[in-house]
């Protein structure tokens, strides 16, 4: 799907707030009131959620800044979560929160409620490891035993909003690798290999700021406010399969906990 870019319409709207007078210095220094200009131009519909932004030299031209300038107002922002950087593409207005449903045995893109958009996953590393010593207690393993660990990306029309770092009891699934190849999913995986049915036992949440390595997976700022999401799967009898440790930008998602009845 083509990148989202702000319209040509649009343009000379947002030259026009960006060529206002600015008041003094000493009353607000300039990059904040660029910071003003972009809420204003974001909150009031002017520059469409998931639209791209113009480059960061059109932009301090347009505001009659320098880069540095313009570098501040738009990092604010993007630790704020309105506005999301993606390597090597621009700056994107991010969308409005989606709401994720918490509900057993719910793939993931049938989680995103009313989403609309293409959910894809990028699996970014499936190894045999060591647990750790959550994933060991809940597994009753001893740390020479081993976990299958696989780190994955999702992303919403090519943009990440999260990714995982699932560990499961090695023994329980010794030929996951090459299920998992073929299907590129846990959950036919699970049945697979004899798990026709599973249930998200618990689901932890605590608000935390990006690490270097999060907000690089991301394509967010270090130390934007995250959500980290601590999950446990377990089977129709009660067994652990899988902890799940995953992380979403905090103004990426809304978390909606709904009943076995629904």
């Amino acid at each position: 799907m083509a990148e989202a870019s702000v319209a040509p319409r649009n343009t000379p709207s947002l030259l026009t707030l960006a060529q206002r007078p600015y008041e003094a210095r000493a009353l607000r220094p300039i990059w904040l009131q660029i910071y003003d200009r972009l809420s204003e131009a974001i909150d009031s519909g002017l520059v469409a959620q998931g639209a791209k932004l113009p480059g960061e030299v059109q932009l301090a031209e347009m505001f009659r800044v320098n880069r540095v300038t313009m570098r501040r107002a738009l990092a604010l922002h993007q630790s704020e979560g309105k506005l999301q950087a993606r390597k090597g593409v621009g700056i994107f207005v991010r969308q409005t929160p989606r709401a994720f449903v918490i509900q057993n045995d719910m793939r993931f893109s049938d989680s995103l409620i009313g989403c609309g958009q293409d959910v894809t996953s990028r699996t970014l590393r499936l190894e045999r490891a060591a647990p750790s010593p959550e994933a060991a207690r809940l597994f009753g393993l001893s740390p020479r035993d081993r976990v299958i660990v696989l780190h994955r990306m999702r992303l919403l029309d090519g943009a990440p909003i999260y990714f995982t770092r699932k560990e499961l009891p090695a023994h329980r699934f010794p030929d996951f690798e090459r299920l998992y190849e073929r299907l590129q999913s846990v959950s036919a995986v699970y049945k697979a290999s004899g798990i026709p049915w599973f249930r998200r036992a618990e689901t932890r949440v605590q608000g935390g700021l990006a690490t270097p390595d999060e907000a690089e997976i991301l394509g967010i700022n270090a130390k934007t406010p995250v959500q980290h999401v601590t999950a446990i799967n377990r089977t129709a009898d009660g067994a652990a399969i899988e902890y799940n440790r995953g992380c979403w930008a905090m103004a990426s998602v809304e978390f909606v906990f709904v009943s076995p009845e629904g």
